[in-house]
């Protein structure tokens, strides 16, 4: 049976993507720094294909807890998803407004995060098959195309971040078979993308992972999607 770690697996797009790895007949790790009443449902309906691990990925000491209870389950991780992300209200303020000191729990979680599963992980995604990293990413990473924010400079730094982390991370993976990925996930009716946004988080885990699939196997392909099939400008 091949395995995934997903973290931020709790609620929003992650658990969407952990009962979408599971319709694909996948071993699902779900982490998440809380555990919501959705998660227990899953972890009923899931007949023990589905263990979740409450960590946050802020926490070096936490995220390597939750490496060495993942490696107690499994010898190998086929395809590792970053989606763990945090956006906070004061994002939304503008340049006299904006608190920059505040701002460093959100690089914490939404940079550094899956830099931390990442480092923690590696020696298990080493030994899978599939052998694929998956960052979740966000238009506002884009330098080309962030959506013409003039706010969310905590956010959008951080995404942008995290995507040249993922390029970096590509260039030393690479001789080792692993791909690296990244998905904008669209704008989602989540609990962070309020009830006015228009794609179904369903909908945008079912793109992401059938992209993953198609590209993981492709290491010259492109590395920056929309959940869509749209490749994302830098």
């Amino acid at each position: 049976m091949k395995t995934v770690l997903i973290t931020g697996a709790a609620g929003g797009l992650g658990i969407c993507l952990a009962r979408e790895y599971l319709s694909r007949g996948f071993m699902v790790f779900g982490v998440d720094v809380v555990q919501h009443p959705e998660t227990d449902s899953l972890l009923e309906e899931a007949n023990g294909q589905f263990d979740f691990f409450r960590a946050d990925v802020s926490d070096s000491a936490s995220v390597q807890h939750m490496a060495e209870y993942v490696g107690a389950k499994t010898e190998a991780l086929d395809i590792l998803v970053n989606c763990a992300g945090i956006i906070r209200p004061e994002s939304e303020y503008l340049l006299e407004d904006f608190d920059i000191d505040g701002s460093m729990k959100l690089f914490n979680v939404n940079a550094l995060g899956p830099l931390r599963v990442t480092k923690a992980c590696i020696g298990l995604l080493r030994k899978g098959q599939d052998k694929l990293l998956v960052n979740i990413s966000s238009e506002a990473g884009s330098m080309t195309s962030h959506a013409d924010y003039i706010n969310r400079y905590d956010y959008c730094m951080s995404k942008a971040a995290l995507n040249i982390q993922s390029v970096i991370l590509q260039r030393y993976l690479k001789p080792e078979g692993i791909r690296v990925l990244l998905f904008n996930p669209g704008w989602m009716h989540t609990p962070m993308g309020g009830p006015e946004a228009p794609v179904d988080p369903a909908v945008s885990a079912r793109g992401i992972a059938d992209l993953a699939e198609s590209l993981r196997t492709r290491p010259d392909s492109y590395m920056y999607w929309n959940y869509n099939g749209m490749e994302r400008p830098w």
